[in-house]
């Protein structure tokens, strides 16, 4: 009873402690207006809106997703690429694009994008060729996603609440990017969920499969599929988190630099170690709350 006692009192320390040291945006009226469970003509897009005098705990992760993964190949099957119809989006200007900003005490998305600076970021000059050459959607299939763990104490239950995603030219693509992945653009995922289910259910009126636009692919059943955004509400992508939430804003690789040194030959395992014992930990954590 006294080990009960004393887990108890620790998780409940840990929410208090965890739910002030996350920086987020909230609206007049009291919820995330980046968040799909915020408004749109006084209605939810997705979900009910999580308040902000009912979170009891929150913490921010940031994950990659690599669309070449078997797992996460539904997003990004021939010729329906998730990229290509964010970029078919922007150059109708029905998305806007965000300059990618990593501080923690921003949202992230706060910063418009010219949409002609996102359309010359999509070209690069290619020395084999001695020309300017577009990057292709297969190219880009590297997304980060920034989304928040919230435990809602009203409906007593834990919510993944993605705010951004990432627009990434993987490293090696270009000249640019031999040091590393380059960010592209940054997209807020309230207008990724409206403009996905809007192209989706537009497309659907048509009538035919083949003009059906902005859907995950059912590899079960290729005639049943849904909206990418209602895909990645149920969370049907694989990913790896490479960030969470903590004082110094270091992310997972520099955490492990930091303790072996840049030069371990098993940086990489170790890494990964890391990102899956932090994925368990938040499942624990979880399934603790309801423990006692």
């Amino acid at each position: 009873m006294k080990k009960s006692w004393l887990s108890i009192t620790g998780i409940l320390v840990f929410l208090l402690v965890l739910d002030v040291s996350v920086w987020a945006q909230y609206g007049p009226n009291g919820y995330n207006p980046n968040s799909v469970r915020g408004s749109k003509k006084s209605k939810p897009i997705f979900g009910q809106p999580i308040f902000e005098s009912d979170i009891m705990y929150r913490t921010t992760v940031w994950r990659k997703i690599n669309l070449r993964e078997k797992q996460n190949k539904p997003f990004f099957s021939i010729e329906n690429e998730i990229t290509q119809v964010i970029i078919d989006a922007v150059k109708a200007k029905k998305l806007q694009p965000y300059e990618f900003n990593s501080s923690p005490t921003t949202d992230g998305v706060s910063s418009p994008m010219q949409f002609e600076d996102f359309l010359n970021k999509l070209n690069y000059y290619d020395d084999s060729v001695q020309d300017t050459v577009p990057l292709r959607a297969t190219d880009l299939y590297i997304l980060e996603l920034k989304e928040d763990l919230i435990f809602d104490r009203r409906r007593s239950r834990m919510y993944w609440d993605i705010q951004s995603i990432t627009m990434v030219i993987p490293q090696g693509t270009n000249q640019e990017t031999q040091l590393g992945d380059y960010r592209l653009a940054s997209f807020k995922y309230r207008d990724l969920y409206e403009y996905f289910k809007e192209a989706y259910e537009e497309s659907q009126k048509k009538g035919t499969f083949e003009d059906v636009r902005a859907f995950w692919y059912n590899p079960e059943n290729p005639r049943r599929h849904m909206s990418l955004g209602d895909a990645m509400e149920l969370r049907l992508f694989n990913s790896r988190i490479v960030k969470v939430s903590n004082p110094d804003d270091n992310d997972i690789v520099t955490i492990i630099n930091q303790e072996y040194g840049d030069q371990d030959t098993k940086k990489a395992q170790k890494v990964l170690y890391l990102s899956q014992k932090i994925e368990y930990d938040l499942m624990e954590f979880e399934h603790n709350l309801w423990e006692y």
